[in-house]
């Protein structure tokens, strides 16, 4: 099977991401894209697509002749099911117009820091009481 040039360009930066000793890597689209033959918005698509907090990366760029993208890896915590849950239920909300894009992606990004320091047996109650929270939250505002 025939990978596209977005799987390729996910795979090469996957390996550079797991190569690196801290698992981060920073790289300028332009190159990439001249690398991969393509322009630097498909380079910039797969970043946006498949280097997501979902998928366990935090992505920063800045743009322009010095600019760069730095993309790090990062460990979800043992309740990955949980956290995922909580995720689709922001996201849910976010596509009801319940919440914005922007409340959503700094609720997942909060949750995924802030779920790295807590002890794993207090983690499965603080995912069902910031549940109950947003759902009283969107009792609120309905």
């Amino acid at each position: 099977m025939k990978k596209s040039l977005a799987d390729k360009i996910e795979q090469y930066l996957k390996v550079l991401i797991e190569r690196s000793d801290d698992k981060r890597i920073e790289i300028q689209r332009s190159e990439l894209a001249e690398t991969f033959s393509c322009v630097p918005s498909q380079v910039s698509y797969v970043i946006s697509t498949r280097f997501t907090e979902r998928e366990g990366y935090f992505t920063e760029s800045r743009r322009g002749g010095k600019g760069y993208v730095r993309i790090t890896r990062f460990s979800l915590p043992e309740e990955a099911a949980n956290l995922s849950d909580l995720f689709n239920y922001c996201n849910y909300l976010a596509n009801m117009d319940l919440l914005t894009q922007r409340e959503s992606r700094l609720l997942s990004h909060l949750l995924v820091n802030a779920f790295n320091h807590f002890p794993a047996e207090t983690r499965e109650e603080i995912f069902e009481g910031i549940k109950k929270a947003l759902h009283e939250y969107v009792k609120m505002e309905s």
